[in-house]
């Protein structure tokens, strides 16, 4: 049986792609696509993993050439030849969905149907960008659906994930969560620092500048993790008790989490895996109370033994209750850790493996 990996692009960009790592890793014979490659920011393990890429390679090397290339890609997608392909798997939150599997089954790990297309005002909110990409959204809705339905089996990472598919594709999927390496992260023998850590890419949608907003006034450290086309207006909301460390190593992201008082979470997400490595870490997290964070984390007073503590409107106001609730709070380290084991990375490769067999066996 003949299998292929496709991903939507590898640039160094986020929890896909670590996650379209481990499906490499529990396919090693087969073969991986991605429109575009940028060895210099993806994930080390692709520089030896042997990438196959479009034609699109030369252009796309960073998410804001990513952006602007997206209507273009999604045909370039189409047009990839897998025909000689039993069993293509694709690993999608925008165009690795768009492949088609003439002589093969299509399986779609999703983790969102496309944002910039179906959660258009929280992904763009003003701007230019916003208003010129919307004269185009009727018919990139079209496209992105009829894509869908030649997927033969969708794959979600949340129940979140699951409804969306459900209420913007008219598909049904099962759930397979995201995992987390737990090799990766551990918690300090030390004592823990008094500042408060983001982990995020500084981008409108995921809004950080709230937090920025609510640490400012708090006069707490803070300290954030992650770059994007949001950070130089961010540090100049920033007070001086507010340090950006920009793009960190993974050792030094570890470091980080397990040193951190709390790891806050601010954007609307289907899923999340900043808050299960910080509870890896032994890091209680301060997160928006929303989407798919409610399926992983569990919240101060939930009867019990807590793991976040939840606020449930995306305002300065709200964090900095949250905080200060926080403070009169206690979390078990070992709890945390014991909490965050559930999301291993061999049970996903073992599931993931098992569903791809299984369509290859009803072909």
């Amino acid at each position: 049986m003949r299998i292929a990996l496709v991903h939507d692009y590898l640039c160094g960009l986020g929890g896909a792609e670590r996650v379209f790592q481990y499906i490499c890793e529990a396919f090693p014979e087969a073969d991986a696509y991605t429109l575009a490659y940028n060895p210099d920011a993806a994930l080390p393990y692709f520089s030896k993993r042997g990438i196959r890429t479009t034609w699109m390679n030369r252009f796309v090397q960073s998410m804001g050439a990513f952006r602007l290339s997206f209507p273009v890609s999604t045909h370039v997608m189409e047009s990839l030849d897998l025909s000689g392909y039993d069993i293509v798997l694709s690993s999608s939150a925008t165009v690795a969905k768009y492949v088609r599997v003439p002589n093969g089954k299509h399986v779609c790990y999703c983790y969102i149907p496309t944002r910039a297309i179906w959660h258009f005002d929280e992904y763009f909110g003003g701007g230019v960008k916003g208003r010129l990409f919307r004269l185009i959204l009727p018919g990139l809705k079209k496209r992105d659906y009829e894509a869908a339905q030649r997927v033969d089996r969708f794959v979600a990472i949340s129940e979140a994930t699951r409804d969306y598919i459900r209420q913007y594709y008219d598909r049904e999927s099962e759930v397979v969560y995201s995992p987390i390496d737990l090799d990766k992260f551990s918690p300090s023998s030390d004592k823990r620092n008094d500042h408060y850590l983001i982990v995020s890419r500084l981008e409108h949608w995921k809004r950080v500048d709230y937090a920025v907003e609510a640490f400012n006034r708090l006069g707490l450290p803070l300290r954030i993790i992650g770059t994007g086309e949001e950070e130089e207006r961010l540090k100049a909301m920033a007070g001086p008790n507010i340090s950006f460390l920009g793009v960190v190593d993974d050792e030094t992201l570890a470091r980080e989490y397990a040193d951190a008082k709390a790891v806050v979470f601010t954007p609307f997400l289907e899923y999340g895996l900043i808050p299960l490595e910080a509870n890896a870490s032994g890091a209680p997290v301060i997160c928006y109370g929303k989407g798919g964070i409610t399926e992983t984390m569990i919240p101060l007073g939930g009867g019990e033994s807590p793991t976040a503590v939840f606020f449930l409107e995306q305002t300065a106001e709200a964090l900095i209750d949250a905080v200060r609730r926080f403070e009169e709070a206690k979390f078990d380290r070992d709890e945390l850790v014991r909490h965050a084991s559930k999301w291993g990375v061999p049970e996903f490769k073992r599931r993931i493996r098992e569903m791809v067999e299984s369509m290859g066996k009803a072909r």
